[in-house]
């Protein structure tokens, strides 16, 4: 298989994550649903590397790629968390599509891929997009749904997201060639899910109301997504630039935006999902323009 397909099933498995994960949050915390979807996939990341694998050579920018990239991803699940409970999903999912856009600053610097001269093309279909997501906002003026993206906490809080990921996926990308894609994805989730306990340990917690067991299922299947979803995607970085594998992965908003309107009866079906294609559009022409 090539990375594209490795990048679309990863797509398909994070999308179904976060449709499950905006049904969990309505019972449990951001801070539980977070670390459950770290913590639950250790048993199958586990079982696939004793059955399948082998621990492989460990390269000299292993450790400090697992460092940095599991504290950014501790920051950045509990923030993802935080913006699907406040907003729709339909709504806040889209705007991690603006991670490759940070990628034109945070991948030359880090793994030295390079952008090219399609990126201002790029750029401007993912800020059409966001204009488009917001576009009732309209009547406050031109600049109104720009405005209304920072003023909504779902979509600003997606936005740090979409940051921190520009940076992980490069530590994610140092990590699997100082590694191998499964090692690294067990490696990455247990360092999260210790620093989540630690968090859920040592720091103040919200109160939390016990799940009743059909969350529990919830739960433990945004887990499976999620562990499915990080094998496949470092499988694809393995195989294929930064920038190209995380455009194919952010097609995940557009299925995302469906289950929204499909399951979660979400509103302005129209204008997110014309949102949602332009800037899918943006992020191909960024993703393929810096792999050319």
């Amino acid at each position: 298989m090539s990375w594209m397909s490795f990048a679309l099933l990863a797509a398909l498995s994070e999308s179904l994550k976060d449709l499950l994960s905006k049904q969990g949050l309505r019972s449990v915390s951001p801070q539980l649903a977070a670390f459950a979807a770290c913590a639950t996939p250790i048993p199958l990341l586990l079982g696939i590397l004793l059955f399948t694998d082998s621990i492989p050579p460990l390269g000299p920018h292993y450790i400090s790629a697992l460092l940095f990239g599991g504290t950014l991803n501790i920051l950045a699940m509990i923030q993802f968390m935080r913006a699907l409970q406040s907003s729709d999903l339909s709504l806040a999912i889209p705007f991690i599509s603006l991670t490759p856009l940070f990628l034109l600053i945070t991948s030359p610097l880090l793994v030295g891929d390079m952008p090219t001269t399609q990126d201002i093309a790029g750029i401007a279909c993912i800020v059409a997009g966001a204009y488009v997501l917001h576009i009732q906002s309209v009547h406050r003026g031109l600049f109104g749904p720009l405005v209304a993206i920072f003023q909504q906490p779902g979509p600003r809080r997606m936005l740090s997201v979409a940051f921190i990921y520009s940076l992980t996926s490069n530590f994610d990308k140092i990590g699997v060639q100082n590694s191998s894609p499964l090692f690294w994805s067990l490696s990455i989730t247990s360092v999260m899910t210790f620093g989540f306990i630690l968090g859920l340990r040592f720091l103040p917690q919200p109160p939390h109301v016990m799940p009743h067991s059909r969350t529990v299922g919830i739960l433990i299947l945004i887990g499976l997504f999620q562990g499915i979803g990080l094998l496949l995607h470092s499988t694809a970085l393995n195989l294929g630039p930064v920038p190209s594998v995380i455009a194919v992965k952010r097609s995940s908003m557009f299925f995302a935006v469906i289950w929204g309107i499909l399951f979660l009866r979400e509103r302005y079906v129209g204008q997110r999902l014309a949102g949602a294609v332009l800037m899918m559009i943006g992020v191909g022409v960024l993703g393929f323009g810096q792999a050319g």
